[in-house]
């Protein structure tokens, strides 16, 4: 059965048998990167956020003193 697999993707496709394997591998990286980096973006938004607000409310603290 692996090699009726091997033949036919060496001989009709030109490749070798691990070639297909490696591009899904690599495409589903590609995808856990985009995902991580999507949602690295928005934790460090949020974060920034979250100390403005911080720093406003003690130098209104400040102020008031």
């Amino acid at each position: 059965m692996f090699y009726n697999l091997y033949e036919y993707v060496h001989s009709s496709l030109g490749l070798h048998f691990w070639d297909p394997l490696t591009l899904l591998l690599a495409v589903i990286l590609a995808v856990m990167v985009t995902v991580h980096s999507r949602n690295q973006k928005k934790r460090e938004d949020d974060f920034e956020e979250a100390r403005k607000e911080k720093l406003e409310a003690v130098q209104k603290g400040l102020a008031e003193s």
